[in-house]
């Protein structure tokens, strides 16, 4: 991916970009010449050796000039002829929200749930003694809880900037997340208790159909002019089979809502988690992963031909998938997955050179090397988990006999853990940063985490096969359960830690690391650029904003300087006599 797509103005073509407070005042001067008149009578200054305007932020120009900020935005609205977006910075934390939300409910009703589950399963030996119910609401959970609602945060933020279309309203947002969290929960609590709680079945149904025709709306909307790109058919398919899953499960939930899922059918059951992984999820992955995949693995181009016969192999098998069920045609249940997992070899090929291993310089804005592993580990449980899925239904289909439920409960983990969990944790842990501008706040992490879910699908997989023929299998898979949700607890404080990190060294001691962000001492130093600028930093004077992002030391080993002499000399500017040449550059 390329992360300067992330500054790029999210606007239609065709139209000039809403003057925004996170803009620099070099930018706003560039981008509108009319507007240097209003930054002159202010106080900037004329006749420095770069390009007019300092890099800093319009919030932080009013503030060091006293001028109210709503002024200064009208007054450069009025002199450029543009609007001002006052909702950016709100908009650009659309996926906080989705993303926090879906963190909750996977530690709780997803996997933590399931850890419970698997605890009962343990001591009883057998699969049949847990309630069917309960095995439903925990599946539900980790599927509309934590999946969904992860990739509709990165629609809601990453959409708007890869389409370079308006961002979407804060009530659109917050409808889509709402309804999913309805149907979350109030399905939860109607699987549990559906005598006591009948009418939150189809309630909680119709909350789920909200959502994803909300998602729908989103799609529609971001990818006008973009369905005929392969990435832009998969985003379009997932939410289409999005409305399809949310359907079927409101039809599920209503025919049955004073007994619950207990009654649910082994097809109803199969029905659900097919349209979630193959219809909406993978769709989607196979969507955004064109985007930011290549980008990740730092693979260069891919084949996009690949990726067009991926999208009708893929859905062509989701549909022969989905007839299984409504029609008595066996032999389309292994038609479906064979076609399914050679959709997934052709999406592999596409991406060119997936399990090849690459190196680069380390920056902390790229985030760590490390995080291309979860990838690889992820497709390759991929195309285990479908030529076990494959193998299983040919199987089927040869013996007329469906196969064992640890066989079934392995395929599905090694395609929902192994593949989409593994992948989400990775791309998590270098997008999440990107769409924030600011750097994973603990990247030591990323292996820990790594091993741990590694290992916790690789036992969970092996001892539920392993049940088969040895009953002490049960009695390890605990322990799967327990290495994963340990993986998940710390991807959680990791990405919540990003979200909100603590307060700069810079702001704490008033002392540069090579961490600080450049974008930050700039803001609180306008004054230093012209020094940065004299000593051969020449990237200071070329560009209109600094990518936040970026940092010190990144910034002077990019122009060839060494970064602890570099951070060294700003900390004797810092810590010296600067606040007469702070008050004389303002005063220009």
């Amino acid at each position: 991916m390329d992360e300067r797509e992330i500054d790029r103005p999210t606007v239609a073509a065709g139209k000039r970009p809403p003057i925004r407070s996170e803009m620099t005042v070099r930018q706003v001067a560039a981008d509108y010449p009319a507007c240097r008149k209003v930054f002159l009578r202010y106080g900037e200054p004329e006749g420095r050796p770069t390009k007019f305007g300092h890099l800093e932020p319009l919030d932080r120009f009013a503030r060091r000039h006293g001028v109210p900020l709503n002024v200064l935005l009208d007054e450069l609205s009025r002199a450029a002829g543009v609007p001002v977006d006052y909702d950016s910075a709100a908009a650009r934390r659309a996926h906080r929200p989705f993303v926090a939300a879906a963190l909750l409910l996977t530690l709780s009703l997803g996997a933590g749930w399931g850890t419970l589950l698997l605890a009962r399963i343990s001591r009883q030996g057998t699969f049949t003694r847990v309630p069917a119910a309960h095995v439903v609401a925990h599946g539900e959970a980790q599927l509309w809880g934590f999946v969904a609602l992860f990739v509709m945060g990165v629609a809601v933020s990453y959409l708007p900037v890869a389409t370079a279309r308006p961002r979407p309203g804060r009530w659109h947002a917050r409808f889509m997340l709402s309804s999913i969290l309805t149907g979350v929960l109030g399905g939860f609590a109607w699987s549990l208790a559906p005598q006591q709680w009948s009418w939150l079945g189809p309630l909680s149904g119709g909350a789920l159909i909200l959502g994803a025709v909300g998602y729908l709306f989103l799609a529609v909307r971001q990818l006008a002019g973009k369905w005929r790109t392969p990435w832009g058919r998969f985003i379009m398919a997932s939410a289409l089979w999005m409305v399809v899953w949310a359907v079927a499960d409101f039809k599920l939930r209503s025919e049955t809502s004073p007994k619950g899922p207990a009654v649910y059918s082994q097809g109803a059951r199969l029905m659900l988690v097919e349209l979630a992984v193959f219809g909406f999820a993978l769709n989607a992955i196979y969507g955004f992963g064109q985007k930011l995949l290549p980008g990740l693995l730092r693979g260069g181009s891919t084949r996009p031909r690949m990726f067009d016969a991926t999208w009708v192999l893929h859905n062509a098998g989701v549909s022969a998938l989905c007839l299984t069920h409504r029609a008595d045609l066996k032999s389309m249940v292994g038609l479906g997955s064979i076609t399914i997992a050679a959709g997934a070899v052709l999406y592999v090929a596409g991406l060119r050179g997936l399990f090849q291993r690459r190196r680069a310089a380390p920056r902390p804005e790229a985030g760590p090397d490390f995080l291309a592993r979860y990838i690889q580990l992820a497709f390759f449980w991929l195309l285990v988990g479908l030529a076990m899925l494959a193998a299983g239904d040919l199987a089927g289909a040869v013996r007329g006999v469906s196969p064992p439920q640890a066989y079934l409960g392995a395929t599905r983990h090694a395609l929902t853990v192994g593949f989409m969990t593994t992948l989400i944790l990775g791309v998590a842990q270098r997008l999440l940063p990107i769409l924030g501008h600011s750097l994973l706040a603990w990247p030591r992490l990323v292996a820990p985490i790594f091993l741990l879910i590694a290992a916790g699908n690789a036992l969970r997989v092996v001892t539920e096969l392993a049940t088969l023929a040895w009953p002490p299998a049960f009695r390890i898979m605990p322990f799967s359960a327990v290495l994963e949700l340990s993986a998940l607890c710390l991807f959680a404080a990791n990405i919540v830690r990003t979200f909100w990190p603590p307060l700069d060294s810079l702001h704490r001691t008033g002392r540069v690391t090579a961490r600080t962000h450049v974008a930050n001492l700039l803001a609180e130093h306008p004054w230093l650029e012209d020094h940065l600028i004299v000593w051969g930093l020449r990237y200071i004077g070329r560009v209109r904003s600094v990518p936040a992002e970026l940092t010190l030391g990144s910034l002077a080993a990019g122009e060839g300087f060494d970064p602890e002499t570099t951070v060294a000399r700003i900390n004797v500017l810092l810590g010296g006599n600067t606040a007469s040449e702070k008050k004389n550059e303002t005063s220009r």
